[in-house]
């Protein structure tokens, strides 16, 4: 059986720079015996290369600046990043795009990038994110069940 990771990164104390760790929290907590397993790497990257040892495919949350619409869903695929030179769109995890990237013909992926509305030292996402969590939680939770059941 594939070894399938939904991986949440980001910084809880930088607002919407958090939302990949909240949905992935909140995934973990709602999808409780899923074959699918949720973890929270925040921005230690090294502890995130370390979590994916072993995965056949990865998906990781994170706020994605792509000038869209606040809370609006982008879907990536990790093997495209490179070469589409996107990699620069979440700067705290260049280091992790990258290591996937050379390691594309092991690892299969996606990262499901939402769009923040403001990253700025605070606890808590924006009142705008806020606001729509319930539905990028949805819009999330329905990419994942999308992309896992295409491999």
């Amino acid at each position: 059986m594939e070894k399938i990771i939904v991986l949440g990164i980001g910084n809880l104390l930088m607002m919407d720079d958090g939302i990949g760790i909240y949905l992935v929290q909140e995934l973990a907590e709602k999808e409780q015996g899923s074959p699918i397993e949720y973890i929270v790497g925040e921005s230690d990257i090294d502890y995130c290369l370390e979590q994916l040892e072993g995965a056949s495919f990865v998906i990781i949350i994170d706020a994605v600046r792509s000038g869209k619409d606040p809370g609006e869903i982008t879907v990536y695929s990790l093997g495209n990043l490179h070469e589409n030179n996107t990699l620069d769109i979440s700067p705290h995890n260049l280091h992790l795009f990258q290591m996937l990237y050379h390691q594309r013909e092991e690892i299969k992926g996606y990262l499901i990038g939402i769009e923040p509305y403001e990253i700025q030292f605070q606890i808590g996402l924006s009142e705008n994110l806020e606001i729509k969590r319930n539905k990028i939680f949805q819009k999330v939770r329905d990419s994942i069940n999308a992309l896992v059941y295409k491999i």
